[in-house]
This record gives structure tokens, C-alpha cells and sequence, in this order.
């Protein structure tokens, strides 16, 4: 399924972002999908200094609910919001934020694709956008990942593309000092959930219209946590990604947030094809999605958990990336807590 994004009014010819955008509600509205630098998407009507957009893509079933208000039939329902694909398990095309509203138009297995009407700014998509879009890259600039494809039809068939644009530079960040009783909230218009007792320096992440998105660096003693600190795994996902071939065959300790039961298919050679495995998010406190090759028997003895159930796991690295993702496929070898494998 690739990304379909055409404007209303004028077939314009697709662009690349150049940058990361807001998907808005209207021109200088509300946000409602953060969208990646890469992204094409052909700009139809203006106003102003704004185009409009529409997007298609996949969303986690969990991460929804039913929604009617004003014509849509499903909204985000994760407390911090979830990424919208490309395809099921497919490359990130942004992330939509709770509350976002969008047309549910198909559902498979465990995810849903969605369609929403919205506004980007112009200069997203200008001109220079258009030409580096053109700009074929060099193939051995970085690892290929898959395309962000400009389609008029559902098209589930992988194929490579460049990699995304490189982060903004350093002195691009925002920072700045917040006074003595600021109050900071979860999201633009939420109730405030904390107050600052002192001055704090924080750095600017995001912005939505007048609302700034920071980050404070603060200390707080251990016994304050709701829950213990999750220890960083001697592998990560990252580590992964950056090299996928030098980590396969080691064995690690993970932890993993279980989503679904799936079936291996073409799109997945790094596995037999049919045999059962787990969709997975991790380790832990990583949000990406993992493989978890399991036997029949170790499938049937999880066939009760839940999605979003929390598993620790022993795994063998099989595979940094599959063929067409970067999602690492490893091989469960035994559950937290048992003596040797199922």
C-alpha cells in the first residue's frame, strides 16, 4: 500500500518533503499527523500558504477507537499517539496524535488503513523540495529502505528507496529557560500537569500553532517512580539498524511487547515461509517492531496472551533487518523465567 496523497482540485506533479510537516486540519489549524522528511505526496488546492493533502496509510488496530464525531468513524486512542505506515508493519509515514479523526476504508489482521483530508505548508513543498525529489541519490549513500510510493491504488509490494533526510543540523535546535511556576500539560489545551518550582532549561522539540514542545533534564530520587527503571539492553534495536549484520547469532535478554500472532510470508524470507511468529515491539524501552521466530509448540503455549502484554524473553539474532524492513528477526529460545526451551 503505498502512501496516496492528491490534492482535491489540481493534479499537481508529486514532491518530496524536505523537511518534517505538520498535517493539519486546516491552514494554520490543528496538527494532526507529524509526517517524516521524504514523504511524497502530490499537492492539490491552496489557501494562502497552505496546500492540501490527502494521506492514506496503516495504523495499529490497539491504537484506535470507534469515533463519529464530525463524519469520521475512528480516531487515535493511544495516550502518545501512534505512527501512521506506509503499509501493515510498513515504513513510518508519520505520527498521528490522539484524538486525530480519520475514514476507515480496510482492516487487516491487526491493522487498519485510514484516510484523512488535511493542510501542509507550502514551502514543504517548494520548488527546491520538487528538484531534490528529482535528484536520483547515490545508491551507496546508505542502506535502502522502502519506498514511499505516489499511488492512485492500494499496492502492498515493497519497493527500495533512498534513505530519509539527514537531521537538522546542530545549531538548528531551539533552547530557552523557563520561569519559576510555568505549568506544563501533556498536549496543546490539556489540563497542566506539572509546575515548575525553579527556573529550567529546556530544549524545543515541536510546535503546534502558539504551543512549544520541550524537553526538561531534571533528577528525581529512585523511590519516586511509579515503576522500576528499564536497563537498556546490551543489543538494541538501533544498534541493529546501524549494523545489521555484525549482532546475528548472538544471543541477548530483551524485553518485548506483544502485539499479534503471525504467519511468515514472502515479504519475509529471513523466516521458513508459513511457520509462526511473534509481532512484536522492543526490546523494550524501544518502540520499533521485532519478528520473534517461535515453534509450533512455544506459538500454542502463547496463544493466550494479549496485545500489548509485556514478555521477557531470551532470543538468538537471526537477522538485523528482513529483506525489505529494518525489523530484526530473532528466535525465541526461552521464556523469562524457564530452565531451557519449550
Amino acid at each position: 500500500m503505498g502512501v496516496l496523497l492528491v490534492g482535491n482540485l489540481v493534479a499537481q506533479a508529486p514532491v518530496r518533503l524536505a523537511r518534517e510537516t505538520h498535517f493539519l486540519k486546516e491552514p494554520r489549524g490543528l496538527r494532526l499527523v507529524t509526517l517524516v522528511p521524504g514523504v511524497l505526496l502530490r499537492p492539490g488546492r491552496v489557501s494562502g500558504d497552505h496546500t492540501e493533502v490527502t494521506i492514506n496509510g496503516w495504523i495499529f488496530t490497539q491504537s484506535t477507537r470507534t469515533d463519529r464525531r464530525e463524519g469520521f468513524d475512528l480516531s487515535v486512542g493511544a495516550p502518545a499517539g501512534e505512527y501512521l505506515r506506509q503499509s501493515p508493519d510498513g515504513p513510518v509515514l508519520g505520527r498521528a496524535v490522539t484524538g486525530a479523526l480519520f475514514d476507515r476504508t480496510a482492516v487487516r489482521g491487526g491493522w487498519t488503513q485510514v484516510r484523512r483530508t488535511g493542510w501542509v505548508a507550502r514551502a514543504a513543498v517548494t520548488p527546491a523540495a520538487r528538484a531534490a525529489a528529482a535528484t536520483p541519490r547515490p545508491a551507496a549513500s546508505a542502506p535502502a529502505r522502502e519506498s514511499t510510493a505516489v499511488a492512485s491504488g492500494d499496492s502492498t509490494s515493497p519497493t527500495p528507496r533512498t534513505s530519509p533526510s539527514p537531521p537538522p543540523p546542530r545549531d538548528s535546535v531551539r533552547r530557552g529557560r523557563l520561569a519559576a511556576g510555568v505549568t506544563l500539560s501533556p498536549s496543546p489545551e490539556a489540563a497542566p500537569s506539572v509546575t515548575l518550582t525553579a527556573p529550567a532549561d529546556v530544549t524545543v522539540t515541536e510546535q503546534d500553532r502558539d504551543w512549544l514542545k520541550v524537553q526538561v533534564t531534571g533528577w528525581v530520587r529512585a523511590s519516586q517512580l511509579s515503576a522500576g527503571v528499564a536497563a537498556v539492553p546490551a543489543i538494541t534495536a538501533a544498534m541493529l539498524r546501524e549494523n545489521p549484520d555484525r549482532y546475528v547469532g548472538q544471543t541477548v535478554d530483551w524485553r518485548l511487547q506483544f502485539l499479534a500472532h503471525q504467519q511468515a510470508d514472502e515479504l519475509r524470507p529471513e523466516m521458513p515461509r508459513g511457520s509462526p511468529y511473534l509481532l512484536t515491539r522492543g526490546p523494550l524501552p524501544e518502540t520499533g517492531f521485532v519478528y520473534v521466530m517461535v515453534s509450533k509448540e512455544q506459538a500454542e503455549r502463547l496463544r493466550g496472551m494479549k496485545p500489548l502484554d509485556e514478555l521477557s524473553v531470551m532470543v538468538t539474532i537471526r537477522a538485523g533487518r528482513t529483506k525489505y524492513l529494518t525489523t530484526p528477526v530473532v528466535e525465541l529460545v526461552r521464556l523469562g523465567g524457564e530452565s531451557r526451551t519449550p
